[in-house]
């Protein structure tokens, strides 16, 4: 992937991870900032959307194929 934007959640935060990706493949990291963040700005509508609708999604997969609740040992028994 190059020439694009990704989101990332806060974990994401760190502006040297940041920086490298944009150095080398041209690929902004659209991460939410903290509150309690200095010159903190909310994130744009359309990446909130977004992301709302992509933590649903996972939320979604998760419940329908029990994947917190999945003991196999290999990718067949799942």
């Amino acid at each position: 992937m190059s020439d694009c934007v990704l989101l990332g959640d806060r974990g994401y935060l760190s502006s040297t991870i940041q920086l490298d990706l944009f150095e080398t493949a041209n690929i902004k990291l659209e991460t939410p900032m903290r509150i309690n963040q200095a010159n903190y700005k909310k994130q744009p509508y359309v990446f909130r959307k977004s992301r709302k609708r992509i933590e649903s999604l996972f939320s979604q997969l998760f419940d329908q194929f029990m994947i917190r609740r999945n003991y196999a040992n290999f990718f067949q028994g799942f």
